[in-house]
């Protein structure tokens, strides 16, 4: 990550804290053990398009306590004009701060499942003003990747555009946990930007780490960053993991304010610890009502205002002007059939279980977006990711697919596979610093089978270059032939040598597999497997096991020919065993040479 900090930002972020430090303070609470049943007090919220903060009362039914201070939790039900407006108690009204006598008792958080949407559980204040005492190694903050803010004041109201990919800093490793089997958290996952097939993939690669409700909310066309932005107890928030063209996050409602910091929710987002995520303002659209308490008050996250850093048991806890890591991913799709072209912009918060997922789930969305149908179609797909897990900076990769029923979940695969790697390295964190994709598709199967291979001689001598002309039957169409060179291994010993010509992707599985490579190798190794559109040659296998005896008279046997050639003056020209086509190959073809005595 760029360690560059300009000085105009640098005064930016102490007016942002200057300003928001004299906003709010946090309030006297109301402690928990002198909660009792029969008390009244006032619950804050927003539940429309108008953005204003309303009141509704509350009443403390009860209060539990496991006696180890964990599990604590005040019962309460919700009446006044507000409430009867709303239907109950709704998603997205979770972290309203609950005051009793102007104190703060703590934060609206779950209702009991499928029962009366009055009742409702309250988090105690002093559970969730933990989460300002507890550590935030990934707090790297206030650094912008490659330039300052376009914009040079910092009022209250003042939006600065700046596309979220300028943020930067660090992130999380945990999954999500399942909530209370009594209660039900008064919060959902949103999905912006995602298409039925997309949420579907997304779904599924997220469920293996607990994300198990994902809804659309209307989305917001608020967007960008906004220096200086205020909030107070009551007012709609958002949490995002991903900002942009697509979004995957949640909203809720601010419990509390000190200064520049909140806290909000009364729950967990993903229950991650330690986080850091995007903290955003949020516009109500409105509230639906539900029968039995699954009503939603209908949100959509606007501008990045800050960072979240805790998300923990007792809720979320953030602090404004301040910024989370991201991985920016950029994907272009283009429609070849009918020369149309679009490009998708995100920024992902900082996960290494999360990244990996979530980049292999925008890429493709875009391609869903973009096709009318992913089945029976080709799609070519190249990634550039820029990171400083290897040496040179950059991981490329470009291949082919077809499949009949849904093209995009295996052409994704690849890309999927590389963003994990570079974020499971164990010896360091690996910094990424942008994803490009780029995808082109089309209707037409591109697929072709080897039908036959002509070795231009049968006779040939270790060291040699001999031409295969390969021809290839593709789909529907008349045969065309291809010609790809081999170079006859120096260990080649004299007889028959079989050939298996083959599609790259058709490579015998873990042929290079070595448990000893590097973490730098490994990914070289995932980059050189064999492509689906190219011709392959490989020494066929035969069954023999070579004892190591064998394989030792091998070598210097090739070290043999290897000097005498070099006093002849000659050179081994090496060819790649292999070449592109404009074909998935699909099938396996062997073919023999004589390899002469030397």
């Amino acid at each position: 990550m760029h360690k560059f900090l300009p000085k105009l930002f640098l005064a930016l972020v102490a007016m942002i804290f200057a300003v928001s430090s004299t906003a709010s303070a946090m309030p006297e609470i109301f402690p928990f053990d002198q909660v009792k049943s029969g008390m009244h007090g006032k619950a804050y919220t927003v539940v429309d398009g108008t953005g204003k903060i309303e009141q509704f009362d509350v009443e403390i039914v009860g209060v539990t306590d496991d006696g180890k201070g964990s599990k604590r939790m005040i019962m309460a039900k919700a009446s006044g004009d507000v409430i009867q407006r709303t239907g109950g108690v709704l998603q997205g009204m979770s972290g309203s701060p609950v005051y009793i006598d102007g104190k703060l008792v703590g934060a609206l958080a779950a209702t009991l499942k499928e029962m009366s949407p009055y009742i409702f559980f309250i988090t105690p204040i002093e559970n969730m003003l933990e989460l300002w005492t507890l550590p935030d190694p990934k707090a790297e903050v206030n650094r912008f990747k490659n330039e300052q803010p376009k914009d040079e004041t910092s009022d209250d109201d003042k939006s600065v555009e700046e596309p979220a990919d300028k943020i930067v800093d660090k992130s999380v490793e945990k999954s999500v946990e399942e909530p209370d089997e009594e209660t039900q958290e008064l919060g959902a996952f949103y999905l912006g930007g995602f298409d039925s097939a997309g949420r579907d993939f997304l779904r599924r690669e997220l469920n293996s780490l607990g994300f198990k409700t994902l809804d659309v909310p209307p989305a917001s066309t608020e967007r960008g960053v906004r220096l200086g932005a205020t909030l107070e107890p009551g007012s709609a928030l958002g949490v995002a993991i991903v900002y942009g063209d697509f979004s995957l996050g949640s909203t809720g409602t601010v419990t509390a304010v000190d200064g520049n910091r909140i806290l909000a929710f009364g729950h967990p987002f993903t229950h991650a610890g330690n986080v850091n995520f995007f903290m955003t303002d949020a516009s109500v659209i409105g509230s639906v009502s539900g029968v039995t308490g699954n009503g939603v008050k209908l949100a959509g996250i606007g501008h990045i205002i800050g960072r979240v850093n805790q998300d923990r048991e007792a809720g979320v806890a953030g602090i404004l002007g301040t910024f989370p890591a991201v991985v920016p991913i950029t994907v272009t799709v283009h429609d070849t059939a009918l020369d149309k072209q679009e490009t998708f912009n995100a920024t992902i918060a900082y996960n290494e279980n999360l990244v990996p997922k979530l980049g292999a789930s925008i890429a493709y969305t875009a391609l869903s977006k973009m096709a009318d149908s992913l089945s029976e179609s080709t799609v070519d797909i190249e990634f550039n990711i820029k990171t400083d897990a290897v040496s040179g900076g950059e991981i490329s990769r470009k291949n082919v697919f077809y499949n009949p029923s849904d093209v995009g979940q295996v052409a994704v695969v690849e890309l999927m596979q590389t963003l994990n790697l570079i974020c499971s390295n164990t010896a360091k964190e690996s910094n990424i610093f942008g994803v490009d994709v780029n995808i082109s598709f089309d209707t037409e199967r591109r697929t072709a089978s080897i039908v036959s291979i002509t070795p231009e001689k049968k006779s040939v001598k270790p060291g040699e270059t001999v031409n295969l002309t390969v021809e290839l039957q593709p789909y529907r169409k008349p045969v065309e032939k291809v010609v790809l060179p081999y170079t006859v291994p120096l260990t080649a010993r004299h007889g028959n040598l079989a050939l298996d010509v083959h599609g790259g992707a058709l490579s015998p599985a873990n042929q290079n597999s070595n448990p000893n490579e590097s973490y730098e190798d490994k990914i070289n190794s995932l980059l050189k497997a064999g492509k689906n559109n190219q011709l392959v040659v490989d020494i066929g296998s035969t069954g023999e096991v070579r004892t190591d005896k064998q394989i030792r008279e091998d070598i210097q046997r090739a070290k043999r020919i290897q000097e005498r050639l070099k006093r002849e003056g000659q050179t081994v020209k090496k060819s790649d065993n292999k070449i592109d086509t404009r074909y998935i190959i699909d099938n396996v073809m062997r073919t023999t040479l004589n390899v002469e005595k030397v």
